[in-house]
């Protein structure tokens, strides 16, 4: 009769602590997991999706639009071309030759 009271809680002792380990697991992963996101956007905030050189901020029509000053490419945030369309009417007919211009106004190609 003595075994049972003590097999009982040796039991109770030991899911405990496996309770408690896996908890410590779960937060010790979400501060890693967290930690990895924080460094992510740290290494690649204002970076050209394309070539990973650093991007510029240009106002167009004034939006401000990310150009990449090595390969020329122009990156939109989110809701930046539907704020251009809806500041100015024909943004979208002269967007793409300013665009192959250079927003900041560049000779124009021949």
């Amino acid at each position: 009769m003595t075994d049972r009271p003590r097999s009982n809680e040796e039991q109770y002792f030991a899911r405990r602590e496996a309770e408690l380990l896996e908890k410590r697991r779960r937060e010790a992963e979400a501060k890693r997991s967290a930690e990895e996101e924080r460094a992510l956007r740290e290494l690649h905030h204002m970076r050209c999706p394309k070539c990973g050189r650093q991007l510029v901020e240009e106002r167009y029509h004034g939006v401000a639009v990310d150009r990449c000053a090595d390969c020329k490419g122009v990156w939109f945030d989110a809701g930046e071309v539907e704020s251009l369309l809806d500041r100015e009417p024909r943004a979208l007919a002269g967007l793409f030759g300013d665009l192959l211009r250079g927003l900041g106004g560049g000779k124009p190609r021949t």
